[in-house]
């Protein structure tokens, strides 16, 4: 769309003027001094398409008396063509009538023709404020921004008076304003504004909600009291009151008992009277016979005392006789007692003893010599066993070495069985080995793709590696892309197999641009490029609708992905059948396998499913990285251990060696045995022999005493026959005292038995008369109990009463209790411990009769603000729950908003520091973000330059020195330069492919040497036909580069200004200049 003709009328002191403004690639030149009405051009410019910069009441002439009407029209005409060609006629001509009756508001029409020739221009549309058919204002302000893609302000195509050369002195804040609106960041900025407000508000309701919440809480809480205490006293009234009535009834029941055990004790006791009084007769008979028994024991007694004394008599007669015959036999004893002694203990006779004495000598001498005999054969064999012990001890150290050694071998050889099998084993693992850690790689790929994927969804960024793929190829050429996803999704109450209908689609990529270069056979699908007929924002027909929490800008993107969906279910080619893609030249089946990323249903289980699989591979690679471990420590292990199994085999090879060993020691512990046997053997003949040559030699010096004491006995013969005699009548007159005696023992003995009969009847005498005397207190005291507890039974039969009458009284208050505790069995309990219960539910049972300030309806009104608090606490929990997905919804739209302002001012600075560094300056872009006093967030964007090879930090060019002075900041000229050069970068920086752009005063400030440059530069890197409104003079070259130019003049003498055009036209090497 290329500006062709400009024509206004009415407009301020102008007349009817045209401007031809030639064709796409021919630059114009408006020019004049200043006041003369340049501006003038780029308002009308700015008013017929819209421009809510200009104000329309200005363009009307400050001369035109007040009493007038005003009418003024502006027609705009673009030739469609070049990059930024729409489907539409070739000419296309806007017109804006205003019209002003005297002081009545101004009426505006905005009309649209088209057609392809100049001349024939058709009406297509148009536009009035509060058209009936909402043909207003913004549906003209829409078909230019979508339609015709020329909309001044959303595009940037009118540069307005200074507009180009303020970006160096406006503050930082406009300056992001214009750069955030320019680039759409002002939208993103606006829903994070309004999600940090909506977290305010979603904040003061949730704290709200909390503290009218603790208010139904605190409430609640003394309902519960309420309830609490009504609750405690029915508990109260019936555990005591139950436990009152089954005491007094087990107190009732235990009188009765106690009752008829006082009556049957009664009925006992009066029994055991009768039989107290037969016993009585017993004791009396007994008692009788008892004494006349002492009667004859005592005559008994008397009896035996007096054969005692006879024995006595005779005993001491006896023993007077035998002292006279002791004294003789002493006196003689006294004299012949040694030899007497040496006398008796002799053995043999006289001859005989000298027969054994000539023996015995003999007999010593032979034994001596067989002693000496077999001492020397001991000798002999001690000397064989030492030699026996030495083979015996070394082969016993080679058998213990072996058998040291063998102990780890065997154990070896047991574990492993053999080398052989060993070597096996460790090749078996080895290859297990291999195997567990390819399956644990396999498990680790498997469980990293499904961490990814379950991180995706967590973070609902549902892509595929090839969507994720192309995504990023489009982000690095600048290009905005999104999935099916991020617009599109199923509704809640389709079924997810719904989803299989758009296989062949859902994974395709749309993009924020005319065109892109496609990365992979995903379908590639241009925004830019979908003009919905209608807007829509969702498909029910097809189970689809608009996503939630879209900004306006991607719900108009959702609307248009909608719109192109809905485009596949016409029966024009292509368009989806079951799945496929079908198109004239053939099918397309699913873009991806088994996947579901429209049905959220669908998506939550898919998250619960990486869950499950997630937790199960994580468990499957421990155990299998347990076992890995425990396999490695084993190879390691069995590795170590070979060389040892080899030699365990080569040790146990030698087991013949060890038998033979075992042998010799077994053969050596054999004869050694022999040699200690015949050693044993040979000591003990020789002890043998010892013992009867000591015998032999004692029984010579036996005999020689023998006939020592003969030859001294021969001498004293007639006094030992005197002794012998009188020994004999010692002996007769000690056994007749000894009869005495026993006969004295026996008489004494009747009497001790005598005695003690007497004494055992005495005690049954005595006993017989305590007994007796016992029976008769015995008696009494049986009257006296019988008497005793008939009182008691009067007495419990009253307290019986007592307790019926209770129970009677209790019955009328709990009739259910009462008759429960009655019924329930009885109780094994004290009647203590009964009493003392029964006291204490008592007391407590009147106590909770009588209490005060009971609701009944406690339990009631308790439940019903339970139910209200539950209902409070969901709506506290949802606001909590709004109040977190708020602020998540802001962080992630801050992150949008920083990511889209660091992405773009990146780019910014870096086509900035490119454009500064032709003019021989360091140029920077750099942004930062503050909150006020209030919390808000304020943006700031800086340009700072320095020119190249000068020291010192880069200075920003809205830096000036305070108070008014000069001396600090850039220069006049620098300011102009960075201004144009930052506007530049802004105007590369945006996606539209605009066909021209206005610029009011776009040199001004500049020496004529940069004003060339930069002009070539915009040139260049616009690449659209420049229109520029300058009120300088300047240098030839400069005007080369226009193919017209208008010079606008102004006469105050006739209040009329005047548009002369000028047309460049080279003849060789010159320019000549044609009037128009």
């Amino acid at each position: 769309m290329i500006p062709k003709r400009l024509r206004i009328s009415g407009i301020r002191d102008y007349g009817p003027t045209e401007m031809n403004l030639g064709n796409a690639d021919e630059h114009i030149l408006i020019t004049g001094p200043n006041g003369a009405g340049k501006s003038t051009i780029s308002f009308c410019m700015g008013a017929v398409l819209r421009s809510s910069k200009v104000d329309i009441e200005g363009l009307k002439s400050q001369n035109l008396p007040e009493d007038e009407t005003w009418r003024a029209t502006i027609h705009f005409l673009y030739k469609n063509e070049g990059a930024s060609r729409i489907d539409a006629p070739l000419y296309i001509e806007f017109r804006l009538i205003c019209e002003q009756l005297p002081k009545q508001p101004i009426k505006l029409q905005y009309e649209i023709y088209d057609g392809d020739e100049v001349e024939e221009l058709a009406l297509r549309q148009t536009y009035r404020s509060g058209d009936a058919n909402k043909n207003n204002f913004t549906a003209y302000r829409r078909e230019l921004q979508y339609k015709y893609k020329i909309h001044p302000d959303l595009y940037y195509l009118i540069w307005y008076q200074q507009e180009v050369n303020q970006f160096s002195v406006m503050a930082p804040e406009e300056r992001f304003r214009i750069f955030s609106e320019m680039h759409r960041i002002d939208s993103i900025q606006k829903d994070w504004e309004t999600s940090l407000e909506v977290v305010k508000d979603a904040r003061e309701a949730f704290n709200d909600a909390t503290i009218k919440q603790k208010g139904y809480e605190f409430e609640l809480n003394v309902a519960r009291d309420h309830k609490e205490r009504f609750e405690d006293n029915k508990r109260r009234l019936e555990e005591n009151g139950y436990q009152y009535a089954l005491t007094t009834n087990e107190l009732k029941r235990n009188a009765e008992k106690a009752r008829l055990e006082m009556e049957r004790y009664i009925e006992e006791r009066r029994i055991e009277l009768e039989d107290l009084a037969e016993k009585e007769k017993l004791i009396v008979n007994q008692l009788e016979a008892a004494k006349e028994k002492q009667v004859v024991l005592l005559q008994n007694q008397k009896t035996s005392e007096e054969e005692l004394v006879t024995v006595a008599n005779d005993l001491t007669k006896k023993d007077y006789k035998l002292a006279e015959v002791v004294l003789e036999v002493d006196a003689l004893q006294e004299v012949l007692s040694e030899l007497q002694e040496a006398y008796v203990k002799l053995p043999f006779s006289e001859q005989e003893t000298k027969q054994r004495w000539e023996t015995a000598t003999k007999q010593v001498v032979i034994l001596q010599e067989n002693e000496q005999t077999i001492r020397d054969r001991i000798q002999r064999c001690e000397e064989e066993m030492e030699t026996t012990r030495q083979e015996q001890s070394n082969i016993q150290a080679d058998i213990d070495q072996w058998e040291k050694q063998s102990e780890g071998a065997i154990e070896l050889l047991g574990r492993y069985t053999s080398s052989y099998q060993l070597n096996n084993r460790i090749a078996e693992l080895e290859a297990s080995l291999q195997t567990d850690r390819a399956l644990r790689d396999e498990l680790r790929g498997r469980l990293q793709k499904y961490k990814e994927e379950f991180m995706m969804l967590q973070r609902n960024q549902i892509e595929s590696p090839r969507q994720h793929a192309a995504i990023r190829y489009l982000k690095r050429q600048g290009i905005q892309a999104y999935t099916l996803r991020h617009f599109v999704k199923l509704m809640d109450n389709q079924s997810i197999e719904k989803e299989r209908l758009y296989d062949a689609i859902k994974h395709s990529i749309f993009y924020d641009a005319s065109t892109c270069q496609p990365f992979n056979d995903l379908y590639h699908v241009s925004l830019k490029k979908l003009i919905p007929t209608r807007s829509i924002t969702s498909l029910p027909q097809y189970g689809l609708t608009m996503q939630e929490g879209l900004s306006t800008n991607e719900q108009n993107d959702a609307a248009r992905v909608l719109w192109w969906i809905e485009q596949f279910f016409s029966e024009e080619a292509p368009f989806l059948q079951n799945g496929l893609l079908i198109d004239s030249r053939g099918s397309r089946g699913p873009e991806e396998r088994d996947t579901y990323i429209l049905s959220e249903k669908a998506l939550d289980e898919r998250r619960s499913v990486l869950e499950r699989k997630i937790e199960e591979i994580t468990k499957e690679i421990d155990v299998l990285t347990e076992k890995i471990d425990e396999d490695n420590e084993k190879y390691r292990l069995w590795n170590a251990d070979v060389h040892k199994v080899e030699e365990a085999e080569a040790l146990l090879s030698k087991r013949v060696e060890q038998q033979y060993r075992l042998e010799q020691r077994e053969k050596l512990t054999e004869h050694l045995t022999l040699l200690q046997h015949s050693k044993r053997e040979f000591e003990k003949e020789a002890q043998d022999v010892w013992k009867q040559a000591y015998e032999e030699r004692e029984e010579i010096k036996a005999r020689e005493a023998d006939l020592s004491v003969y030859e001294q006995f021969g001498q004293q013969a007639d006094k030992i026959d005197r002794l012998q005699r009188l020994e004999q009548e010692s002996k007769t007159i000690r056994q007749e005292i000894s009869s005495l005696k026993r006969t004295e023992n026996s008489i004494q003995d009747q009497l001790d038995d005598i005695h003690g009969k007497s004494r055992e009847n005495q005690r049954d005498i005595e006993s017989l008369g305590d007994k007796l005397d016992q029976a008769e207190r015995v008696k009494g005291q049986i009257t006296e109990q019988i008497n005793e507890k008939e009182n008691e039974r009067i007495a419990i039969s009253n307290i019986g009463m007592g307790y019926k009458t209770e129970l009677d009284e209790l019955r009328l208050l709990i009739p259910d209790l009462v008759d429960r505790a009655i019924a329930d069995e009885e109780s094994t309990d004290s009647k203590f411990d009964l009493q003392h219960r029964q006291n204490q539910a008592k007391v407590e049972f009147h106590n909770a009769l009588n209490e005060k300030n009971i609701d009944p309806n406690a339990v009631e009104n308790y439940f019903t603000l339970e139910a209200e608090v539950a209902r409070k606490q969901d709506e506290l929990q949802s606001a909590k729950n709004l109040l977190e997905e708020n602020e998540e919804r802001a962080v992630l739209n801050e992150q949008r908003l920083e990511t889209a302002i660091a992405m773009q001012v990146q780019r910014l600075n870096l086509l900035f520091g490119e454009y500064m560094g032709m003019f021989q300056f360091e140029g920077q872009i750099k942004y930062e973000k503050l909150m006020d006093k209030q919390g808000r967030p304020i943006f700031k964007l800086f340009i700072h330059v320095r020119k190249e090879g000068h020291r010192g930090k880069l200075v920003d060019v809205s830096l000036k020195a305070r108070g008014g002075r000069v001396g600090k900041g850039v220069s006049g000229g620098e300011e102009s330069l960075s201004s144009l050069l930052f506007a530049l970068s802004l105007l590369q920086n945006l996606e539209n492919q605009a066909g021209f752009i206005v610029l009011d005063e776009f040199d001004s400030a500049l020496d004529d040497t940069r004003k060339a440059k930069v002009f070539e530069l915009y040139e260049e890197k616009l690449a659209r036909k420049l229109i520029i409104l300058s009120p300088k003079a300047h240098e030839n070259e400069y005007y080369e580069q226009f193919r017209k130019a208008f010079i606008v003049s102004h006469d105050p003498a006739q209040l009329k200004s005047v548009i002369r055009g000028l047309e460049m036209k080279k003849v060789g090497l010159k320019t000549k200049v044609k009037v128009d």
